[in-house]
């Protein structure tokens, strides 16, 4: 089969490798175009779609469900009442269909390739944030759009800021996890370290929390739950109490509040109010439309009569952006949204098919943190997704074999 009757698929690594660079390094650029993530991987992603839907190649029927959110865009981008906005929803409705499209056949085709681009870049991440902490916190600042972090916080690294990178390096963990991979622990342990220690970013250190609960849960028992939850118990006390704590470190400072009042820490700390405002008020506009689309450049509108009403989310954006990733796609979409989580359970279900407890795990945990501020084109998420394709894939074939 040939893309041309001259260019052959062999010929497309150094395609394919454009590719895991532009996503794997999704904000990074030389010229910025306003955004913190950058159109390079969108843009080469579909255009190496378009050769290979020219060229007729077979694709998983799971994928056409994850294309019609983006088709349904088009319509909403027609009538939008905001144009930029509504662009940029249509190209994270692209990013969601087409991303695991082509990883997925990066895998089948280049799974050397992506393994070892996925080692490098956890080092790379790893050396730009060592330099930035230890050194200088603008080092590299030049590839990326904006570089936004202040003394109580961490560095970067490669992302726009210590929230985005430890996103990034939690994802990179999960594709780590999903694939069989000589020596991935080192790698995992450096890639927690730059959860910690380099981004310091309360919210994806919260995500290690949430997925140690669901681990405990559904895969140890309940003594060791019991156990474990009294023993992070203490260590928060501990840290509360203790004099030789920095004070001024953002994480300590949340969890300082948190003891003294859990209710209060939505109220107490700007980030973590702004994007729990934008949960809840996609949430709740999905709710009172009936769970009828909203359309693009709408949530602003509803933002300025809804926030009036209330009285605790005082640091909320009233632009048209929505900083959660599953409410973004309720409120626009409405009911025709569930569409996308709806295969991503399906996907991870049948990657851990007989594994009832670690398709629990990953259910829950995903979904969980899908609901929060994760852009749409963000492309992480279809690399993950198409790690599980692949991990599906080679159980059956594994499974084949061993029938043999």
């Amino acid at each position: 089969m040939h893309w041309s009757k001259n260019i052959q698929f062999r010929d497309a690594s150094f395609f394919y490798l454009l590719i895991i660079l532009f996503s794997f390094f999704p904000y990074i650029t030389l010229y910025s175009f306003g955004s913190d993530i950058q159109p390079w991987s969108i843009v080469s992603i579909t255009l190496m779609s378009l050769l290979l839907f020219y060229n007729k190649i077979r694709f998983y029927n799971i994928f056409v469900f994850l294309f019609l959110p983006f088709l349904y865009s088009l319509f909403l981008l027609i009538v939008s009442m905001d144009y930029s906005s509504g662009v940029r929803s249509t190209l994270g409705y692209l990013t969601i269909g087409l991303v695991p499209f082509i990883f997925n056949r990066i895998l089948i085709k280049h799974y050397e390739l992506f393994v070892k681009f996925l080692k490098l870049t956890t080092i790379v991440y790893l050396i730009v944030g060592l330099i930035q902490i230890l050194f200088d916190e603008q080092f590299m600042a030049f590839l990326l759009n904006r570089n936004t972090t202040t003394i109580s916080r961490g560095v970067v690294s490669l992302s726009p800021e210590p929230t985005f990178y430890g996103i990034i390096c939690l994802f990179l963990i999960l594709l780590f996890i999903s694939l069989d991979i000589k020596n991935k622990i080192k790698y995992i342990f450096l890639l927690l370290f730059q959860i910690c220690f380099l981004a310091q970013s309360t919210m994806t250190i919260f995500f290690l929390l949430i997925f140690s609960f669901y681990y405990f849960l559904f895969k140890m028992n309940i003594k060791i739950v019991g156990l474990l939850c009294l023993s992070m118990f203490v260590t928060l006390i501990f840290i509360d109490n203790i004099d030789f704590v920095p004070q001024n470190i953002r994480l300590f400072q949340l969890i300082s509040a948190f003891l003294n009042d859990p209710s209060n820490i939505v109220i107490f700390d700007a980030s973590i109010n702004e994007r729990v405002s934008a949960i809840y008020f996609s949430i709740k506009g999905f709710i009172d439309n009936n769970f009828l689309p909203n359309g693009f450049g709408i949530y602003s509108q509803y933002l300025n009569h809804e926030l009036p009403k209330q009285n605790i989310f005082w640091w909320t954006s009233e632009s048209n952006r929505i900083m959660s990733f599953y409410g973004s796609i309720l409120f626009e979409m409405g009911f025709i949204g569930f569409t996308i989580p709806f295969v991503y359970t399906i996907i991870i279900f049948r990657a851990y098919k007989n594994q009832i407890g670690s398709g629990l795990l990953y259910f829950f945990f995903i979904n969980t943190i899908l609901v929060s501020a994760i852009p749409l084109s963000f492309p992480f998420v279809g690399i993950y997704m198409a790690t599980l394709l692949h991990k599906t894939r080679y159980k059956i074939n594994k499974n084949i074999v061993n029938v043999k």
